[in-house]
């Protein structure tokens, strides 16, 4: 139950964490070298879109990122 707790919880603003990231990366059977280009990539822009405005759910972030490296 806690983690699905964990899973749906809205992001702080820090962001997710390295391996929370990684995890997600693997469970998508994508390596972690992925994740950590996604995370310090969404790291350095605060956790914001290309438009500035704040990520509001970085699983989605991480999908469209995902299917960008796909196609």
């Amino acid at each position: 139950m806690e983690q699905d707790q964990s899973e749906h919880r809205s992001m702080g603003p820090f962001g997710p964490g390295l391996e929370e990231v990684n995890n997600f990366f693997a469970a998508q059977d994508f390596p972690a070298e992925d994740g950590e280009v996604f995370y310090f990539y969404y790291q350095a822009l605060g956790w914001c879109n290309e438009n500035g405005m704040p990520l509001r759910d970085w699983r989605a972030a991480a999908y469209q990122w995902l299917w960008n490296l796909e196609h």
